[in-house]
């Protein structure tokens, strides 16, 4: 199949549109669904990128798309570069309520295109995504260029957001996926990245893949990145905008799934994790400081949502955290944002416990991973009571010890995990 062994069998009819595709260099992958909108500016991205940065290098296009039925796939054909069509399969569940990231079907969409690009000889893979408008030309060179010239495995992306934007990954994804593979990244879960074909081999090879109807495939690459002793570093890329008719804005479903998707992780592929230590950050690398443009952030009503939390789930909660946290969550100043706060250490433990509560099934979990929408209210307030007055750097000095919280008591986590 590809110079790394064998991998999934291909579907019929991307064997025959391989049979006549000629070998590349560079392959570019979109996974998409009902993105026609978008898919223009991004082909269009993509074509100049290539152009600017990698002329004359054989490239190839792959669209990996979960059943559009809109001209998605259609417009793709505008790149000018060879395109290898290849549809997937979707759990019926994503399709009614599509996940956070845009593609029903994620997971079997990258494991399709990983496979395509290897069958094809391409020595670097960029997967991007269709929705995400501000994508510039330069970001092919960027993802793809530490892999093709510095023997790079996974290029993760940094984008440009405010402090107070994404929240859920400052406070909750970014710090977790720290402490449990030893490796600090801005944006975990982020969907463009550049791979190897050496780590494409490696996958494409491995029966383990994630199960459909979780997300956690792309948190799987990065364990296995960084458990197995290959190169990560992070790239810069500028702003995020992304424009989209699929992604969910409800917060409880964004929570549930992101961090159930972790979560699944940590039961599946625990060798990934435990015996990982460190939160190193990229060696060399320079700081991202967030923005600090004025933005207004209503905590009094996310410290409201945390009171009612307190008021609303204590029969869950009393399940799911450990007596001594339960008791200091119950005791944080919540009558005003003047006096409230949420130590970092207290909230390392309340994620950690709600892992372990998932783990073991204590509620029925969703309802587990829903439950813990109000302390993240509470949490991303404090953060902003806590900041607000200083400067980017402040900021990113405020994240840096959220992290190292959760690096200090990952041993509360692996000594109550069996």
């Amino acid at each position: 199949m590809s110079p790394g062994g064998d991998g999934p069998a291909l579907p019929p009819d991307v064997e025959r549109q391989l049979e006549g595709t000629p070998p590349a260099e560079i392959a570019v992958s979109l996974a998409t669904y009902n993105n026609a909108a978008t898919v223009p500016a991004v082909v269009e991205a993509i074509r100049a990128g290539l152009e600017k940065h990698f002329a004359g290098v054989p490239a190839v296009l792959i669209s990996a798309d979960a059943g559009s039925s809109d001209a998605t796939v259609e417009r793709l054909a505008a790149a000018g570069l060879p395109v290898v069509r290849a549809a997937h399969e979707a759990p019926l569940a994503e399709r009614a309520a599509v996940p956070f990231h845009g593609v029903p079907g994620r997971g079997a969409a990258l494991r399709l295109a990983f496979a395509v690009a290897r069958r094809l000889g391409a020595r670097g893979l960029v997967v991007l995504e269709a929705d995400v408008t501000s994508i510039g030309g330069d970001w092919l060179e960027r993802l793809l260029r530490p892999v093709l010239e510095h023997g790079t495995d996974l290029v993760m992306p940094m984008y440009e957001r405010h402090r107070y934007d994404g929240t859920i990954t400052n406070l909750v994804l970014a710090p977790l996926v720290g402490a449990l593979y030893g490796r600090r990244l801005h944006q975990p879960l982020a969907g463009a990245r550049g791979l190897s074909g050496r780590l494409l081999d490696r996958l494409v090879a491995d029966p383990g893949w994630p199960p459909a109807g979780r997300s956690m495939t792309d948190l799987w690459i990065e364990g296995i990145t960084l458990a197995e002793g290959f190169t990560l570093r992070e790239a810069l890329l500028g702003r995020w905008r992304v424009e989209s008719s699929t992604r969910s804005a409800d917060l409880p479903a964004m929570v549930a799934e992101t961090l159930g998707g972790i979560f699944g992780v940590m039961d599946i592929y625990e060798a990934l994790w435990r015996d990982a230590v460190g939160g190193e950050a990229e060696a060399g690398a320079a700081p991202l400081l967030p923005s600090a443009e004025p933005v207004r952030i209503d905590v009094e009503r996310m410290i409201g949502a945390f009171r009612h939390g307190l008021r609303d789930l204590g029969s869950i909660w009393e399940h799911v955290l450990a007596p001594e946290t339960l008791g200091d969550v119950l005791s944080l100043p919540a009558d005003g944002a003047e006096r409230f706060r949420f130590p970092d250490p207290l909230w390392a433990r309340v994620v950690y416990d709600f892992a372990l509560g998932h783990h073991y099934r204590v509620v029925y979990r969703d309802h587990l991973l829903r439950s813990f929408v109000p302390l993240y209210l509470g949490r991303a307030a404090a953060f902003v009571i806590a900041t607000a007055r200083g400067d980017g750097a402040a900021t990113a000095a405020a994240l840096d010890a959220v992290s190292g919280a959760f690096e200090r008591e990952k041993r509360y986590l692996v000594d109550s995990w069996r």
